[in-house]
């Protein structure tokens, strides 16, 4: 079983979280190269039926009609998909897929009929058009792939219908394409895993391994955005007490330890989206119930707690303090330049009344 799942990169290459990232992420950077392939399919069949038709065929022969058909679908869903979210949107893309090899399906049997016999070409293109397809992975076009197979085993073995070689060249087509297709996957993949990782250095701080200032911006409109009825937002700006005594005391060394230490005691709480904001500082967003405070309102205390040595602090032990702003839903027209000047004046308020203490102001 373990030999079966390792073939498929998409069961083997990610681990599962990472690999419903890259579905996603395959679906935003292929969706239009999908719509526009899937307009050059419409185009294609309604060109053979014309086709057919200028060499006799009737333009209602049972081959035509199953054309139209699948055309017919295939654009009426790359029309009015585009409310769909990614995973809907590819599921709903393999079920047309399904459909329209029946329907070609259909039309190689009515077109046998008119003729005589099957082609190796009608199959054989629509492999490579399902190997075409950028958004499916290899165990998708496999199914695919069955399916036209048993379609053309079917017309082989339970018609009269000649079908020559064309099962033999759709089956060579498709050995070709499942090497391919899984060259390709794993190609895809290393791709995504190498892009996610630069992504991460540039928006990582090096230090603390926590998000960085460049990587905040986004994030925070993804926050703010998602706020729903009954709940609040709450920004934090938050700022380590004497840090440059503490510095200047026992050195930048263990004042980076004392970064570290912080960090991690910001980063404990995975509802927390926490940056480093730079030096000393750092912001801290939170989704919180409406009826529930704000859990950045217990930092200073929690890190006076960890009773980290400063013997030039009045406290004698590390200490932060905190500017807070909290927004109500729905929170949408407020931009992070104006969230984080009203949170750096609650934190200048904080210092300015003894420090090691939090301010909070509501917005509404």
């Amino acid at each position: 079983m373990q030999l079966i799942k390792n073939y498929f990169p998409s069961l083997s290459y990610l681990d599962p979280a990472s690999e419903a990232e890259f579905r996603l992420y395959l679906v935003a950077s292929t969706r239009h190269i999908a719509q526009r392939l899937a307009l050059v399919c419409v185009a294609l069949m309604l060109l053979f039926s014309i086709t057919d038709i200028l060499v006799g065929d009737s333009w209602y022969s049972l081959g035509n009609l199953s054309r139209y058909t699948a055309a017919g679908l295939i654009l009426l869903y790359a029309l009015t998909n585009k409310t769909l979210n990614a995973e809907q949107w590819l599921q709903g893309w393999l079920g047309i897929s399904a459909l329209v090899i029946l329907l070609l399906s259909i039309t190689f049997y009515g077109s046998s009929l008119y003729y005589g016999k099957l082609g190796e070409g009608g199959p054989m293109v629509v492999a490579f058009a399902i190997a075409a397809i950028p958004i499916f992975n290899l165990q998708q076009k496999i199914l695919l792939w069955l399916q036209l197979t048993t379609a053309v085993l079917y017309l082989k073995y339970c018609t009269v219908i000649d079908t020559g070689w064309s099962v033999f060249y759709l089956i060579i087509t498709i050995l070709l394409c499942l090497s391919w297709q899984r060259q390709f996957d794993r190609l895809l993949r290393s791709q995504f895993k190498t892009v996610r990782l630069e992504q991460q250095k540039a928006e990582t701080d090096q230090l603390t391994g926590l998000l960085n200032r460049r990587s905040f911006e986004q994030r925070l409109q993804e926050k703010l955005q998602s706020l729903q009825a009954g709940q609040q937002l709450s920004l934090g700006l938050l700022d380590i007490d004497y840090f440059k005594r503490y510095n200047d005391h026992y050195g930048h060394l263990d004042g980076d330890l004392v970064l570290v230490q912080l960090s991690r005691l910001l980063s404990a709480d995975p509802t927390l989206l926490v940056v480093r904001f730079g030096g000393e500082e750092f912001i801290l967003v939170e989704q919180h119930n409406a009826d529930i405070s704000t859990s950045l309102l217990q930092l200073p205390d929690k890190l006076a707690a960890m009773a980290i040595p400063h013997k030039n602090s009045p406290f004698g032990v590390v200490t932060a303090s905190i500017g807070i702003i909290t927004l109500n839903y729905p929170a949408s027209g407020y931009q992070s330049g104006q969230l984080m000047h009203q949170a750096d004046q609650l934190l200048y308020q904080a210092k300015q009344q003894g420090r090691n203490q939090a301010r909070q102001q509501f917005l509404n």
